[in-house]
């Protein structure tokens, strides 16, 4: 419960006025007398208000159809689990693989490294948790100690969380380790990691405080036990090697033997996954900069969520030079901003909400990041884009939604691509993820930023720490 701070009634008449009767009546006045109100209400009320709202001209005046197309794959479908970052990285790279193995459909096990994942959040979180209650960082309500618990093993991720995987445990596909009902339906298994981590975190904090360094190591080998049991529960436990055999799109048979997980990666990725860097378009803070957020990782020992800054222009240049030369883009954006998945058009001006309600909601990408109204809640991958005559651009991309609203049980446009305007790239695109040489060969001095400052700094670790409550994070 909360309550307002008691003031005089000598402030209040200085201030504000309250909510009073007059004031009140007032408003219904206004609102009773409100031909255009009236009219939204009575379409809103029995219907959906981006329904209601939906600019057909903004639907019909994107062309799904673009010049430059990579994609050869159904989409893929990450269910109502927050795996979007891991089906995106390997989205990147899938396509290249089926036209390698001459294979009309192919996927990786996203439950192999999710499983991985939960396991490496587990030790992360309370590793963190126990360096900060050795630094005296005890206080539970600690806003960061308060971020870390508020999620502990939660399905998010960045880009580095997928290599840091792939590093350690490789990949395998998707018959390996296939997906189970809690795979892509986390909600119980997260719920019960939250509960384990917590308690964890308890005991650790207790034992920290009592200086004894075996208790203490004891407690995270306990709590570590019981968020592998969970896991193990929910999504099996992950081969360590496979027998990796397929036929190809006329039929042919291909026995490639048995493989580890760690072998099957070096076979079928590139093995400069390493050398891709995050470049982000955040206008709070000037471009050509190094940035870190802190504890933004899955991973203990390995460095955390790391960028550059740049304009919009250079994301924007990076995205199709990446294109033109057959390599798709990895990116994070605010998904459901002027989007319907039904669709599937991301467009600036896709929902006339303000038209409908009769207000002004337009602010700065600056200021939508400062007060939590834009984040980055989604990634997903450009596979393509084409030019208008007149210099129009246009993205085609590649979700991981399927091909059903899962909330709607319809058929979503574009078999779950869709096609974005350049405009809402400017707007809710924050990030894209490209290979080290396209900001630092020949080919880069077309970029509207220098970027080699911020790589250098981003190199040597001389980053500006951000807090994990960012917006970038």
């Amino acid at each position: 419960m909360s309550t307002s701070p008691p003031t005089s009634p000598g402030t209040v008449a200085e201030t504000s006025p309250a909510l009073t009767p007059d004031l009140l009546t007032g408003l219904r006045d206004a609102a009773t007398g409100d031909r255009a109100l009236r009219i939204a209400r009575n379409a809103v009320t029995a219907a959906d208000v981006n329904a209601v709202a939906l600019n057909r001209d903004a639907v019909v005046a994107l062309d799904p159809t673009t010049e430059v197309k990579l994609d050869s794959l159904g989409v893929s479908d990450q269910k109502q689990s927050g795996r979007c970052w891991m089906f995106a990285a390997y989205n990147v790279f899938r396509h290249r693989v089926a036209e390698k193995l001459d294979v009309k459909e192919f996927e990786f096990s996203h439950t192999y490294l999710q499983f991985h994942d939960k396991i490496e959040k587990s030790n992360h979180v309370l590793r963190t948790l126990e360096t900060l209650f050795r630094d005296g960082v005890t206080d539970l309500d600690d806003r960061t100690v308060a971020a870390l618990l508020q999620a502990p093993a939660s399905d998010g991720g960045q880009w580095n969380y997928f290599t840091n995987l792939v590093a350690k445990y490789g990949v395998v596909p998707s018959y390996a380790m296939p997906e189970t009902f809690a795979s892509g339906r986390t909600p119980q298994l997260d719920g019960r990691l939250r509960t384990v981590l917590r308690r964890g975190a308890l005991r650790l904090r207790d034992a920290v405080a009592d200086g004894d360094a075996a208790a203490t190591e004891a407690v995270i080998a306990d709590t570590l036990a019981d968020a592998h049991r969970v896991t193990a529960i929910h999504l099996g436990l992950p081969p360590t090697e496979f027998t990796w055999q397929y036929r190809d799109s006329a039929g042919g048979f291909h026995r490639g033997g048995t493989y580890t997980p760690q072998q099957f990666a070096a076979e079928m990725l590139p093995d400069d996954l390493d050398s891709y860097v995050s470049v982000v378009h955040d206008p709070r803070h000037a471009a050509g900069r190094a940035f870190s957020i802190t504890h933004e990782n899955n991973m203990w020992g390995t460095r955390d969520f790391s960028y550059v800054t740049a304009g919009i222009d250079t994301l924007r240049r990076l995205v199709t030079d990446s294109l033109d030369d057959g390599e798709p883009v990895w990116f994070a954006c605010d998904v459901n901003r002027q989007f319907v998945a039904t669709s599937g058009v991301w467009d600036a001006d896709l929902l006339e909400l303000d038209a409908l309600y009769g207000t002004d909601s337009a602010t700065t990408k600056a200021g939508q990041m400062a007060t939590a109204e834009s984040r980055l809640t989604h990634g997903m991958v450009f596979t393509g884009y084409d030019r208008s005559p007149a210099g129009d651009l246009r993205f085609r991309v590649e979700n991981s939604w399927g091909t059903k609203s899962h909330a709607q049980h319809t058929e979503l446009a574009g078999g779950g691509y869709g096609t974005m305007a350049d405009n809402w790239f400017a707007d809710n695109v924050f990030q894209v993820v490209v290979p080290r040489r396209r900001l630092t060969d020949a080919s880069a001095s077309g970029l509207t930023d220098d970027l080699t400052d911020a790589l250098a700094a981003l190199d040597r670790g001389d980053t500006t720490d951000l807090p994990i409550w960012d917006a970038m994070a």
